[in-house]
């Protein structure tokens, strides 16, 4: 088996606790543009209703998802749709969350344990997310207090690709990675399922498919990983999915948590 060299990863739900962020803040922003859109108060869901729309179509382009999970909520009274401005509405999310990050925004145990083992052992990493440069600056700012990123997103006079390329510089020194890329919806025409993203990355990387392993929470990320014929597939059971559905979708390999992580890309 060739020995591997690079770890692509998912973001959230993977290395960063976030899926109370995404609920909460695209709940805030759909509910606060359509009460201010006239929507009648016993149309709008609260916040269990629009949850469960919302699993049922997360996993891609954020701007998508949003749109997707307002349509289903209106499936059956699409009079409500006519006048809705999904770019409007999406315009919302950004301060909403951003306001909320700090108090939602975690690491999963062990992430930066494993960014550390990551460097001792010589291996290579690189994210491919479905949300922007300035979520990833953000969140994973906030889950890496090593780095000492947790302010750098705040920073308004910077534009968001420079933020990200002091937050790649600054993440591989840190952990003494030997390389680290970022590939975020900025960077790609397709989103996962699609497997562009991880081809982006290992060609910033300069890895092939057996050199490298994927690690995800989602049925897209196991998919992506097969779809880019990648044979190392782990699914983290801490996200989105779980250990059954992660193996139904492909996943080679399910760990608990990010501790684990090594021991599987060294045996």
């Amino acid at each position: 088996m060739t020995k591997i060299e690079a770890l692509l990863c998912d973001s959230d739900g993977t290395l960063v606790d976030t899926p109370r962020l995404i609920r909460h803040g695209q709940f805030e922003a759909s509910t606060t543009y359509l009460r201010e859109h006239g929507i009648p108060e016993e149309a709008i869901p609260d916040y269990p209703a629009y949850e469960g729309f919302l699993h049922q179509v997360v996993g891609g382009r954020t701007r998508d998802t949003i749109e997707a999970t307002v349509r289903l909520v209106y499936e059956s009274q699409p009079h409500y749709l006519e006048n809705i401005d999904f770019d409007e509405l999406y315009a919302l999310l950004d301060p909403i969350q951003d306001r909320i990050a700090p108090e939602y925004v975690r690491g999963y145990p062990g992430l930066e344990d494993m960014l550390f083992a990551l460097g001792t052992a010589g291996i290579k990493m690189a994210i491919f997310s479905s949300g922007d440069s300035r979520m990833i600056v953000r969140n994973l700012g906030l889950a890496l207090p090593k780095a000492r990123l947790g302010e750098l997103y705040k920073e308004a006079d910077i534009p968001n690709e420079d933020k990200l390329v002091t937050f790649v510089e600054t993440v591989r020194n840190t952990y003494r990675l030997p390389g680290f890329a970022v590939v975020t919806s900025d960077h790609t025409t397709e989103h996962k399922p699609h497997p562009q993203g991880l081809q982006i990355c290992m060609d910033q990387l300069n890895v092939t498919p057996d050199m490298s392993a994927v690690i995800g929470d989602h049925t897209y990320d196991m998919f992506a990983a097969k779809a880019a014929e990648i044979s190392t597939r782990i699914g983290v059971t801490h996200g989105f999915d779980d250990e059954t559905t992660l193996k139904t979708a492909g996943a080679t390999h399910i760990v608990h948590t990010l501790n684990e992580v090594p021991m599987v890309l060294a045996a």
